[in-house]
C-alpha cells in the first residue's frame, strides 16, 4: 500500500510540476510567438514590379493602346493598385498634348491578366447620348484604392472647359460605370464650369 501511495504521490508531483511549466511566463529575452495571419488577408500576387512588367511586356504585342502605345511613358508612369486580393493597373500608353490615353488591366488572384473597357456616352449627330464601351479612355485620372473608385476627367480642348467626367467602381472583376457628365463645348466659351457641376447623362 505505501508503494501505490508513494507512486500516486509522485505522478502527483509530476502533473503539478508539467502544469507549473506549462503556465510559466517564457525567460527573459525570448520572443513571444507571432500570430498567425489570417490567409484570407493575405494576397499570393506577386510584386507590383512583376505584375507591371508583365502587363508591359503584353501591351505592344496584343495592342492594348490601340495603337497609342509609347514604351517609355508606359515604364515610367504606369501604376498598380492593389484591392484585397487582385489588382488593378493603370496602364498609361501615351501622353499627348494636354492630357494622356490609358488602358486598364485586372489581375486575379491567380495571376491571370484581364483587358477591362470602360463605358462611354458620345452624342450623336441629332445630340442623343449613345453608350460605348472602350479599350482606352484619353483624360486625367485618379484612384482610390479605399473605395475603388475610379474617376477620368477627359477634356474635349485644351482649355479644359467642356468635355466629360466619369466614374467607374473597380469590382475586382470590372470597371462598373457609376455616374457619366458631360458638358458641350462653345464656340464663345464662358466662365469656366467645374467638372463636377457638369450636366450628367447617367445614371
Amino acid at each position: 500500500m505505501r508503494q501505490i501511495a508513494l507512486g500516486q504521490t509522485t505522478l502527483a508531483a509530476l502533473l503539478l510540476t508539467a502544469i507549473a511549466a506549462c503556465n510559466a511566463p517564457p525567460p527573459s529575452g525570448s520572443a513571444e510567438p507571432e500570430a498567425t495571419a489570417d490567409p484570407a488577408s493575405e494576397s499570393d500576387l506577386p510584386a507590383d514590379e512583376v505584375i507591371l512588367q508583365t502587363v508591359l511586356e503584353q501591351a505592344e504585342s496584343q495592342d492594348s493602346c490601340d495603337g497609342f502605345y509609347q514604351p517609355e511613358v508606359a515604364a515610367a508612369e504606369s501604376r498598380v493598385y492593389r484591392t484585397g486580393d487582385r489588382a488593378l493597373v493603370e496602364l498609361q500608353c501615351a501622353t499627348a498634348a494636354y492630357q494622356s490615353v490609358y488602358a486598364f488591366v485586372g489581375v486575379q488572384p491567380d495571376g491571370t491578366l484581364q483587358p477591362l473597357t470602360l463605358d462611354l456616352f458620345y452624342p450623336n449627330e441629332s445630340g442623343q447620348f449613345e453608350r460605348t464601351s472602350e479599350a482606352t479612355v484619353g483624360g486625367l485620372t485618379s484612384f482610390d484604392p479605399e473605395t475603388s473608385l475610379l474617376t477620368v476627367f477627359s477634356k474635349a480642348r485644351g482649355l479644359g472647359d467642356c468635355g466629360s467626367l466619369a466614374e467607374y467602381r473597380w469590382t475586382g472583376a470590372e470597371l462598373e460605370l457609376t455616374t457619366f457628365r458631360y458638358q458641350e463645348c462653345s464656340d464663345s466659351p464662358g466662365e469656366q464650369v467645374d467638372p463636377v457641376d457638369y450636366p450628367r447623362v447617367y445614371p
